[in-house]
């Protein structure tokens, strides 16, 4: 289990220049965007516009900071979300975003079909929050508020603490604030590597 810290994440701008992408994790540790089982990322949407696809891909999209956007899916009504709201939809689907108010950070869960699944809830962190993740692997995000370990190492908005699989993790947090906690399985019956880790 380690803390990965949100200043530490490399900012990748998108190629339309709307925004920019920090990976969190991804395994197979290394794997790229055709051959992960899941990826942890977060984004920044700093102008509307269509969102990559990715088929074969189930997301959940988190926000985590700003006022608010919209996401339009093919051509549908629009899903307003606001801090702490999610959003599941399939990669292959055309995703459209309207910022309400200026930029927005949000968090990116993907996980391939067939292969990964994913848990995504939110804690509330009151004194403290024990924050089970199973034995699948997983992570717990600092949404807002602060926080600290359980050794006292201080924990920001955006800062993650990822979970390897193999044995079942527990992460323990003191302080005030909004967690969101993920948790990865392996889908019964698929072949390769097990769907979780970091």
């Amino acid at each position: 289990m380690r803390l990965i810290p949100y200043d530490r994440l490399t900012a990748t701008p998108w190629k339309n220049g709307g925004g920019e992408t920090r990976e969190i994790a991804a395994f197979p540790a290394g794997a790229g965007y055709d051959d992960f089982a899941w990826r942890l990322s977060i984004a920044t949407i700093a102008e509307g516009g269509a969102f990559s696809a990715f088929p074969g891909i189930d997301r959940t999209l988190i926000l985590l900071s700003g006022r608010g956007v919209a996401l339009r899916l093919d051509g549908g009504p629009d899903h307003v979300l606001h801090p702490g709201d999610s959003l599941d939809f399939a990669g292959e689907q055309a995703v459209r975003s309207r910022l309400l108010d200026g930029p927005v950070r949000d968090l990116n869960v993907m996980t391939r079909r067939g292969l990964a699944a994913a848990r995504v809830d939110r804690v509330t962190l009151e004194d403290r929050a024990v924050c089970d993740l199973g034995d699948g692997g997983g992570a717990v995000i600092l949404r807002d508020g602060q926080a600290s370990l359980s050794d006292g190492t201080p924990v920001g908005p955006g800062d993650t603490i990822l979970h390897d699989p193999g044995k079942a993790g527990t992460v323990v947090l003191t302080g005030h604030g909004d967690l969101v906690r993920v948790r990865f399985r392996r889908i019964d019956g698929a072949s390769g590597h097990p769907a979780a880790g970091g």
